[in-house]
């Protein structure tokens, strides 16, 4: 997937409405193909098929459990929303490799409706007892040729990928894209925190140290769920600024603009998903503008990981720790109202400097990367 923000997380971009939530469960996991595909076929669905959506999450679960064990569970119910829920300026179609009845294979492909019109993502996955038998490359196949009947001229994806001091990971995924004409275009790198990873006292004097810096010219707000709306408005703004601020690589893409219509958009699906999010902003006094946001997801139940999404900063209001001053604040709003969330995962680019060191300094440890992949389709 797209990174969302300064921070995206392996599972998916809190926020902006500009990207669909990436979650855990699209992952590729493929390798090598064979020569037969012992009558496997493709069947496109949709929500009104349950057996296959059924199917297509005990593949998803399996994956999981095969590639990426460490990294927080898939979620059923996000899984099933995605079916009937789009997340605004987006089109998905969904596609199932299926052998004796069975699914053992799915595939996502996702249009964007209002902004980049050249792009594509898709994202699928092979059940482990079932890879190295050309599936992966026939759901690939499926996907390029979607992909040119919309007419997109870009197709995007990502893989996981080993980090030194992480767990081990098989970069099958990598190498399937790479020979296929795939580029790793950029490089996230996952980490995760436990909510109590920083001593109190030591919390509370990087806390003071924020607040001191921050002054009196920003007021702190907080909420949990729908954005308050004396706040939308602003909230826009800083959402649309996202990709002009965080490092893409070569990725190619291009900004999108937010407007209130898909802030509450993005709200009912995240709603609709079970996705309770978890909000903190530091508001220019002056003018009433947000300036610096960071936001956490929580599943509903009985989940204890939860998930950084974005962390921004205006650049008009950088150096006054507000970037740092919003972390903190949410991570004591998110301890105080869901205490039996016990780790928060998050992903930055490789390259992103200034938030890795705030996320070492918040407790982050390594885990393992995703890489984004990218190639150009020829008319």
């Amino acid at each position: 997937m797209l990174p969302a923000a300064g921070q995206r997380n392996g599972r998916f971009p809190l926020r902006p409405v500009g990207w669909p939530p990436p979650r855990t469960e699209i992952r590729l996991s493929v390798s090598d193909p064979p020569t037969t595909l012992n009558a496997m076929q493709i069947t496109e669905f949709d929500a009104s098929d349950p057996d296959r959506i059924a199917g297509a999450f005990d593949v998803l679960t399996a994956a999981h459990a095969a590639d990426t064990p460490e990294n927080p569970v898939p979620v059923r119910r996000f899984f099933e929303t995605t079916f009937t829920h789009q997340w605004p300026g987006r089109a998905r179609r969904w596609f199932a490799a299926e052998e004796e009845g069975r699914v053992v294979g799915h595939l996502s492909v996702t249009f964007h409706l209002d902004s980049n019109p050249h792009l594509a993502q898709f994202r699928l996955h092979v059940h482990p007892d079932h890879r190295k038998r050309g599936i992966g490359s026939a759901l690939l196949d499926q996907a390029v040729e979607l992909s040119r009947e919309e007419g997109r001229t870009t197709l995007n994806t990502e893989a996981p990928l080993f980090w030194e001091g992480g767990p081990v990971r098989s970069e099958a995924g990598a190498r399937f894209l790479e020979k296929r004409g795939f580029s790793r275009a950029l490089t996230s790198v996952n980490r995760r925190c436990a909510v109590d990873a920083i001593e109190p006292s030591e919390e509370d004097r990087m806390f003071a140290e924020a607040l001191d810096a921050a002054g009196d010219a920003y007021e702190l707000r907080q909420w949990i769920g729908r954005t308050p709306d004396d706040l939308v408005v602003s909230l826009c703004r800083m959402d649309t600024m996202i990709l002009s601020e965080v490092p893409l690589g070569e990725l190619d893409v291009e900004p999108e603009e937010s407007d209130v219509e898909k802030i509450r958009a993005a709200e009912a699906v995240n709603e609709a998903e079970g996705l309770i999010m978890v909000d903190s902003v530091a508001v220019d006094k002056a003018t009433g503008e947000i300036v610096a946001w960071s936001g956490i997801g929580v599943d509903e139940g009985p989940y204890t990981a939860a998930h950084q999404g974005i962390t921004i900063v205006d650049p008009a209001h950088r150096g006054h720790r507000l970037g740092l001053l919003t972390k903190l604040a949410n991570l004591r709003q998110l301890r105080e109202r869901f205490p039996n969330v016990r780790t928060i995962w998050t992903d930055n680019a490789d390259v992103n400097a200034h938030m890795i060191a705030i996320n070492v300094a918040l407790g982050y440890e390594t885990v393992d990367a995703v890489g984004e992949y990218q190639r150009k389709l020829e008319a």
